[in-house]
């Protein structure tokens, strides 16, 4: 009879690592930091070197390795139990079940989550979503502290220690980490493990309950564009002696301004998605997976269809903006244009324990706004948005207010607050746009800022709310 295996265990500084055969001569070290005595790691790499002995004899060296890392990851108990199912299973002959009775680390179930695997797999259960955001995240903040843990042996503590190790301040900017940002990664914890126990059965129970997510402390203001700040940043074209601002992000900036989609939902939108002759767009995936379409404002639709030739006429599959509509960080260049186009308000640029400066996401608060101040219905407002409930859209009730009592009336059309873009009438020659005066404001007809004093649009009859002079009527439903 043989000399049973055992492997070679070696101390470390920080702990002991199990050397093992993998293959012939071929061995490998794993690191076993459950065992915090000379006598628990030695039994552990025993049991390693059995494991690897059972693999080898049935033929599933490939499967060796990942096996040989989760056994040395495992605590003693469940997790260890469901490494020796995993291994009982393979050495059967089944190696499609034992590798789904494998217990992943964290780290390794979070990338089939971000990856798109785990939508792939459960369909019904998992949504597909763009995890970008999620990954960087989960790479930055969480797998440092619990990634190498089996998902089996992820407890509230761990949890915790997340929590307690996320920076006071942002190593980019140096300001605080908002409490929103803190929500979200305990967001990522916990729904990583909720998945863990369904649909992916590693878990009977979330370790991590759902009170234990921390509160969003207090709203801070935030603000939106005037329309004749509006105005200014969408005129500011520049000339030989000042710079002004890309026509593709003044476009990008106009059209959530006045058509109130996410910036993630325009940056994706492609030409396909637009009916130009019509004057619809159609968002059939999107953040809340619920299809919606709806008519475009005229004067959007015009100045898309003059983008358009302006581009060169792109095939349908194209996207609208090429760039997403600039780099990633668009809220940090939305002010730097801002500044560009000589807007001075101080809310639009304070940043304090109590106010937010302007963000591209405050384009979106400003189509609300004007909107329901412009007498537009929730339903209207919400065909466009995607907003599911009330509780959104009544945040912007008391700015909707103050706008009319100012009477700041409606946003400028696009096409006309875009010179580039500018339609001329049917009976004339295209010409090149007038250069802009000292003021940006100068290309811009003086009585669509006087208090109380909109730019008329003759509505057409037909289903509340109409269109400015747009032949198809909006929805409501």
């Amino acid at each position: 009879m043989g000399r049973p295996s055992t492997g070679e265990l070696r101390r470390l500084v920080d702990g002991f690592e199990a050397r093992i055969t993998i293959k012939g001569r071929d061995r490998a070290g794993f690191r076993l930091p459950t065992c915090k005595t000379e006598s628990e790691a030695r039994e552990r790499c025993a049991a390693m070197a059995e494991i690897a002995m059972r693999v080898r004899r049935a033929g599933f060296v490939d499967h060796l390795e990942k096996l040989l890392e989760q056994a040395a990851l495992a605590r003693a108990g469940r997790s260890w139990e469901a490494v020796a199912a995993a291994v009982n299973t393979l050495c059967a002959g089944n190696a499609e079940d034992a590798a789904h009775a494998k217990v992943p680390t964290f780290e390794d179930f979070a990338k089939e989550w971000t990856s798109g695997k785990l939508h792939k797999d459960y369909p019904d259960h998992v949504p597909d979503k763009d995890s970008e955001q999620d990954a960087r995240r989960l790479t930055k903040y969480v797998n440092p502290v619990i990634g190498g843990l089996l998902i089996t042996e992820v407890t509230l503590d761990d949890a915790d220690r997340v929590m307690a190790e996320l920076p006071d301040e942002l190593k980019a900017t140096g300001r605080p980490m908002a409490s929103a940002t803190r929500r979200h990664v305990a967001q990522i914890i916990r729904r990583l493990l909720g998945f863990a126990v369904y649909p992916a059965r590693h878990l009977k129970e979330n370790p991590v309950p759902r009170g234990w997510l921390p509160k969003v402390k207090m709203t801070k203001a935030f603000t939106y564009l005037y329309p004749d700040e509006d105005a200014l940043l969408l005129a500011c074209a520049g000339d030989d002696d000042a710079p002004g601002v890309p026509l593709h992000r003044r476009l990008f900036f106009g059209v959530l301004a006045r058509e109130g989609l996410r910036r993630g939902e325009l940056a994706a939108l492609r030409w396909r998605d637009l009916d130009l002759t019509r004057g619809i767009i159609s968002l059939d995936k999107n953040k809340t997976d619920d299809p919606r379409a709806w008519a475009l404002d005229a004067a959007v639709a015009r100045a898309l269809a003059a983008w358009h030739v302006l581009q060169g006429e792109p095939e349908a599959g194209e996207l609208v903006f090429p760039d997403g509509g600039g780099a990633y960080h668009l809220a940090g260049q939305l002010r730097d244009d801002a500044h560009t186009a000589k807007l001075t308000r101080p809310q639009l640029f304070e940043r304090s324990a109590t106010r937010l400066p302007i963000r591209v996401h405050d384009l979106r608060a400003t189509f609300v706004t004007v909107s329901l101040a412009t007498g537009k219905t929730e339903a209207w407002v919400s065909d466009r948005t995607g907003h599911k409930s009330s509780v959104m859209i009544n945040r912007y009730r008391r700015a909707a207010r103050q706008w009319g009592e100012i009477g700041l009336g409606p946003l400028l059309p696009l096409d006309v607050a875009i010179p580039e873009l500018r339609t001329p009438p049917a009976d004339q020659a295209v010409e090149a746009p007038e250069p802009l005066a000292e003021s940006a404001l100068a290309a811009v007809p003086s009585e669509a800022f006087t208090p109380g004093i909109a730019p008329e649009f003759v509505p057409r009859d037909g289903i509340e709310p109409p269109t400015r002079g747009f032949s198809i009527p909006c929805s409501t439903n």
